[in-house]
């Protein structure tokens, strides 16, 4: 199952409450992009294709598709454990915002 969120307060609650330790977080490479969780019950490795098509969903829900600017957009995902809501000293995350730690794996 692939779930998306609509605006940031949706974001937030999908991660804050929804997301588990073996699902995968997969985000438009493009600032105010939705959210997107694989849920991965089974909790083994997810299929390429998954990733592939969960990420082409979050380009699609992204401001980039709506702007025809998506041609040149990438996703990328990263495990729960890399996405934080505690930004680095000084700053500050808005709703809806995170922080990712560690590498983000571009979708091709």
């Amino acid at each position: 199952v692939v779930v998306a969120g609509k605006d940031a307060h949706q974001n937030e609650l999908l991660v804050k409450r929804y997301m588990r330790s073996q699902d995968v977080y997969v985000h438009a490479d493009v600032h105010g992009a939705a959210t997107v969780i694989i849920r991965n019950d089974a909790g083994g490795a997810v299929p390429p294709r998954t990733i592939e098509e969960a990420a082409s969903f979050a380009v699609c829900r992204s401001k980039a598709w709506k702007a025809k600017l998506a041609g040149g957009t990438q996703a990328w995902w990263v495990h729960p454990s890399q996405v934080s809501k505690t930004p680095q000293a000084g700053e500050y995350l808005t709703t809806g915002s995170f922080v990712i730690r560690g590498k983000k794996n571009f979708v091709p």
